[in-house]
């Protein structure tokens, strides 16, 4: 069970490896001429294309109008497209371009993040790593 300074310090963890991976993801968007927020988006429509802009929005936490400025600039640069739903008309699907995912893809495979992250977290056996993410699971679902 956690005590008072425990609870501080676990905080202060927290903050600052997320801290500092969002600085690094940050760069690594910049690099490509993206921000983190256009890569995510770009990351969702990539693992459920035909996502609506309502639900890239729930999924990503975004503000409403901030998602359609992010996409406006997606569909703007061809990256992904737009289509009316064929089930509502009312309804607009994102897609990825071939180019969108290509670029999504560059992305995560080169993303600075995700590197210093890796070499990190190479310390640490499997069954750690599991541990960890079986932690942050349960953190998360209680707050």
């Amino acid at each position: 069970m956690a005590d008072k300074q425990q609870t501080i310090e676990v905080y202060n963890s927290f903050f600052a490896v997320a801290r500092q991976l969002k600085k690094l993801a940050h760069q690594s968007a910049a690099n490509l001429g993206l921000t983190v927020h256009q890569i995510g988006i770009l990351n969702s429509i990539r693992t459920d294309p035909g996502l609506t802009q309502k639900e890239v929005t729930e999924r990503l936490i975004f503000a409403k109008s901030r998602v359609s400025l992010h996409i406006d600039a997606l569909v703007e640069k061809g990256l992904a497209t737009r289509e009316a739903s064929e089930l509502d008309r009312r309804e607009t699907k994102l897609y990825l371009t071939a180019d969108g995912d290509k670029l999504c893809l560059r992305y995560n495979e080169e993303a600075y993040s995700h590197k210093v992250l890796e070499i990190a977290l190479q310390r640490f056996s499997k069954e750690e790593l599991d541990s960890l993410v079986a932690m942050h699971k349960q953190i998360l679902a209680q707050l």
